[in-house]
């Protein structure tokens, strides 16, 4: 038994996302930042996109298994951001609202290992990816933006947390063996779930 975890951003669109903006902006202008969770789906009813209470189902892995892979699933979950650009007389508005998303076309199961125990492990890998959300917004909105720097200070805190969510799921794959040891598991899920109400508490602050 084992699963696989992909997040596959695409860093030269946000790259090239910022470098657009950052060309219509004004030097003079004074820039405000407003940063939302978006939980829109715009991904054509491939995207899932995450709020709490959310449980994934089997039938949302609708990718083909990789052949000669030993893996049980593979989900596909990560966050991703939009922005916004618009003036306002004298004032520059950045708009970044924020989304955490799984990937119905890129995660997949093999029939044989349709668990209640692998979804549950599934499941909190796409728990990880929002935790991990929410961090990357509360420091977004704590960030020091102005006309000058906002493309390098979104760029570095995207950077910060997509290594920090990668790192988390690659240790909570590591240490319950991709689900095969049950006591980790068990250990891992409520590690998970406590990091998550803490993320959940923290969106309903704002």
């Amino acid at each position: 038994m084992n699963d696989s975890y992909i997040n596959d951003m695409n860093r030269n669109s946000f790259l090239l996302i910022l470098a657009f903006i950052y060309s219509t902006t004004s030097q003079g202008q004074k820039l405000v930042v407003s940063v939302n969770y978006a939980p829109t789906d715009t991904g054509g009813g491939n995207t899932i996109l995450y709020r709490p209470g959310l449980t994934l189902n089997w039938s949302d892995f609708k990718g083909r298994p990789a052949e000669g892979s030993d893996a049980a699933a593979l989900t596909n979950a990560g966050f991703g951001l939009k922005l916004a650009f618009r003036r306002v007389e004298n004032s520059s508005q950045l708009v970044i609202d924020v989304n955490c998303n799984f990937s119905r076309k890129d995660s997949w199961v093999k029939p044989s290992y349709k668990t209640d125990y692998i979804l549950n492990h599934e499941q909190k890998h796409f728990d990880i990816a929002y935790i991990h959300t929410c961090a990357f917004i509360r420091q977004l909105q704590n960030a020091h933006f102005t006309n000058a720097n906002y493309t390098a200070v979104i760029e570095k805190i995207y950077k910060e947390n997509a290594l920090a969510m990668s790192t988390m799921q690659n240790r909570y794959d590591s240490e319950t063996s991709h689900s095969r040891l049950p006591t980790k598991q068990a250990e891992w899920n409520d590690i998970i779930s406590e990091q998550l109400a803490l993320a959940v508490k923290s969106m309903k602050e704002d």
